[in-house]
């Protein structure tokens, strides 16, 4: 068995913690043994840091109509390996879990926003069902990014997307009234606000960038 490699850069060491935090309740589901979970998680640093790689140069080099492709290679390559890894019993309660995955890195990624009025567990428990739950609503239930934004969306794509969003995050705070207290409340509002402008904006850069190249 091949030595797992330790995270070198600063980059790589936060993906690693990172993929730790999302996949941590998984890997204690399953009851991994330890090499078998220094495994699983460097299989999955290895391929998010490829695919940022490859998604970089492509970007790069304007080469938007590769994206797609890109990113199925990648997650087939990763898959296969995970199989050999996991079996497929506990492969197949993996492909379960991923499908949430998006709404628990959105979490991770925005749970700093509430500091100041922090969320117990259960409350943290039942945020990401309503996420689930507000991403189902609008045909989404393969998980991943709730509406599948891309620097490759034609501005009708991605104002059609913008709106979903925009449903979504309603569905959310219509849900998170009956367990949020109105400060939490108030900040799931605000950070909603502060993610959708990100979007429009990085959106605008990306095609002040590359124009509009989407296939």
């Amino acid at each position: 068995m091949t030595e797992p490699k330790i995270p070198s850069t600063t980059e790589e060491q936060q993906a690693a913690a990172m993929l730790e935090r999302l996949y941590a309740p998984l890997v204690k589901k399953l009851k991994l043994a330890s090499e078998q979970s220094k495994d699983f998680y460097q299989v999955m640093l290895e391929n998010k840091l490829n695919g940022l790689a490859q998604m970089t140069d492509l970007l790069r080099h304007g080469d938007l109509s590769r994206m797609a492709r890109t990113v199925a290679e990648i997650k087939e390559e990763a898959d296969a390996r995970l199989q050999a890894l996991l079996g497929a019993a506990h492969f197949a309660r993996y492909q379960e879990y991923q499908t949430g995955i998006g709404d628990r890195g959105l979490w991770e990624r925005t749970k700093g926003d509430f500091a100041g009025c922090p969320l117990t567990e259960e409350q943290q428990h039942c945020l990401l069902m309503a996420m689930e739950a507000a991403r189902k609503a609008v045909g989404n239930t393969a998980g991943g990014d709730a509406v599948g934004f891309s620097v490759a969306d034609t501005i009708e794509v991605m104002r059609e997307k913008l709106s979903r969003q925009e449903t979504i995050d309603q569905h959310i705070l219509q849900q998170a009234a009956g367990f949020l207290s109105a400060a939490q409340l108030k900040t799931l509002s605000i950070t909603q606000t502060r993610l959708m402008s990100d979007r429009k904006n990085g959106y605008a850069k990306a095609r002040a960038m590359f124009g509009d190249q989407s296939p």
